[in-house]
């Protein structure tokens, strides 16, 4: 009776020892389980064949904006490219870049570390991501302001090579014109070449403006007083079309520290291209007010330029800033990249807004002191 006890005794002891293994076990999972749910990266387990998500974490479901119930068991296809990789390296993880479709149907940049885990006998991905979106488009601007830094070093040596065979051309041109009768059948000819000429001779000081570093004469101004002499120098110009030029300036705009010819050849700049814009008859609307930054913690003084030309293609938004582009025939390319330079040299911005058969908006803004 005795050994009877002892015996039970022994498988009850045994039952609570498997009894606190399995709590043990449990408490070990719910831990690790913490730690998947709460990773500062997004965290996916994805089925191949399927591209199913079997898990995935609170980060991911924020990072993609969907639900965690959503989420679970969508079909992320992109993943295929990653198992591929996996497939065909000696490596137990890679490393590589995924764009992933968001509810508002953006494309999400990711950079994903995954690797083969075992389940069962069967072979999941672990993927691990997080957002590089903002690395992608610091890059991209960092890329452009290169191009600019190149593009002043090469057309300044451009333009200086030809300045002086281009000086050459006009000078006999020049002599051409004088030694010949004023009704002479050459002399349309001639006349023709020279215009020619000039319009090379402006281009090539446009680029070296471009590229030529200037020291700014900062001082403080209030940006009204700019606009009417601005537009006695685009009279010319706005004369050549039926354009009428609408004003309403703020007596309260706040005063900017800013070099006052290199804010006056933006404004021209962008008041040449209202007036290219609009075929005719239009208008042009010139305003200005202070604006608070989204934060609040700073002001404005702005200046809007508004008219009823043509618009901007959608596609032709994210290149209007390039060296070089212009849909017009004669246009250099220039004169935007010029103005964006110039705000970016008074810690300014430049904003637009546009829609094609309907007109354009740019503002310029500078900070308030």
């Amino acid at each position: 009776m005795q050994q009877s006890n002892e015996s039970s005794s022994i498988e009850l002891a045994g039952a609570n020892t498997n009894s606190d293994k399995l709590e043990s076990l449990k408490k070990q999972l719910l831990w690790y389980k913490s730690f998947f749910d709460n990773a500062t990266d997004a965290v996916f387990i994805i089925q191949p064949e399927t591209w199913n998500v079997l898990d995935a974490n609170d980060f991911a479901s924020m990072l993609l904006g969907i639900s965690k119930d959503d989420l679970i068991g969508k079909t992320l296809s992109q993943f295929r490219r990653i198992f591929k990789l996996l497939t065909k390296t000696n490596s137990p993880t890679v490393l590589s870049e995924l764009s992933l479709d968001t509810p508002d149907n953006d494309s999400l940049m990711v950079e994903v570390s995954a690797r083969f885990v075992d389940y069962e006998g069967q072979k999941l991905i672990q993927a691990i991501a997080r957002d590089v979106s903002e690395q992608h488009a610091l890059t991209d601007k960092l890329v452009q302001a290169d191009k600019l830094v190149l593009l002043g070093q090469l057309s300044a040596g451009v333009a200086h090579e030809i300045r002086n065979p281009l000086a050459a051309v006009r000078l006999n041109l020049q002599v051409l014109r004088r030694n010949l009768a004023a009704d002479a059948p050459e002399a349309n000819y001639i006349e023709t070449a020279l215009q020619g000429v000039e319009r090379i001779t402006k281009i090539v000081e446009v680029t070296l403006n471009f590229s030529r570093p200037s020291v700014p004469d900062v001082r403080q101004i209030n940006l009204n007083s700019l606009i009417p002499a601005t537009l006695d120098m685009v009279a010319s110009v706005m004369k050549r079309k039926e354009i009428k030029i609408e004003l309403n300036l703020s007596d309260k705009l706040p005063i900017v520290a800013a070099d006052s010819k290199e804010i006056q050849q933006a404004l021209i700049n962008l008041l040449t291209n209202a007036a290219d814009s609009i075929k005719s008859k239009g208008r042009i609307i010139i305003e200005s007010y202070s604006e608070e930054a989204p934060r609040g913690n700073k002001s404005y003084a702005v200046i809007s330029i508004t008219d009823t030309g043509s618009g901007i293609l959608p596609e032709d938004l994210t290149k209007m800033f390039n060296p070089f582009f212009t849909r017009k025939p004669e246009g250099t390319g220039l004169g935007l990249p010029i103005t964006q330079r110039i705000m970016h040299q008074h810690s300014g911005i430049i904003d637009v807004e546009s829609t094609p058969g309907e007109g354009s908006s740019f503002y310029v803004k500078l900070p308030a002191l």
